[in-house]
């Protein structure tokens, strides 16, 4: 009797064990190599996705576009991951991703991937991202009953971050749009000199 007690006591022990680290682990993406890029990204998902190596996003990044999959057909969680890995990522690709995160749907996604390209570029003072971060200025989804939006303020933010003449001359103009937005560029140019 007390041999029956003490196996189920184990069993139960182990399997307890079992479950609990599966619990833990990092989930993996499908045998197919994916992440289920329609939903929300799950934690463990999101952990994984996270601290996957250049390598492995570049695998599946890979993967995805051969599949005629890009940016815009994963939920707006996964695009945000994806501006986030892009922005500390020297893959290649990962300049199309910011890109394409620039002109998305989600307001959040577009900010964040202006500050992504602002913190990569850093004193750069590099003329094609200037020229891309401009561009989306203009994009008309970053105003709402003609007045900015706060992804404009990430642009300007990422323009002066860059740096050099070209920058700071374009933002100048890019400002000037509107008041609230003069009175920010002028905010950051004071900002530098103190």
């Amino acid at each position: 009797m007390q041999i029956g007690k003490i196996m189920t006591t184990a069993l139960f022990c182990t399997l307890t064990a079992v479950f609990a680290a599966a619990a833990r682990a990092p989930a993996r993406p499908a045998d197919d190599g994916e992440f289920p890029m329609k939903q929300a990204p799950s934690t463990p998902d999101w952990q994984t996705f996270m601290q996957a190596s250049d390598a492995d996003l570049i695998k599946l990044w890979t993967y995805q576009t051969k599949r005629g999959r890009h940016l815009h057909d994963w939920s707006w969680g996964w695009r945000l991951g994806w501006v986030r890995v892009c922005g500390r990522s020297e893959a290649i690709f990962c300049t199309g991703v910011l890109q394409e995160a620039l002109l998305d749907q989600a307001v959040v996604v577009r900010a964040e991937a202006a500050s992504a390209l602002g913190r990569k570029y850093e004193h750069s003072a590099n003329p094609a991202v200037v020229r891309i971060l401009a561009e989306a200025y203009g994009n008309s989804r970053n105003l709402r009953r003609g007045k900015p939006l706060f992804v404009q303020r990430r642009l300007l933010y990422a323009l002066h971050q860059i740096g050099g003449d070209g920058a700071t001359l374009l933002g100048g103009t890019l400002a000037a749009t509107d008041p609230s937005m003069v009175a920010y560029w002028q905010h950051l140019a004071q900002a530098e000199t103190r």
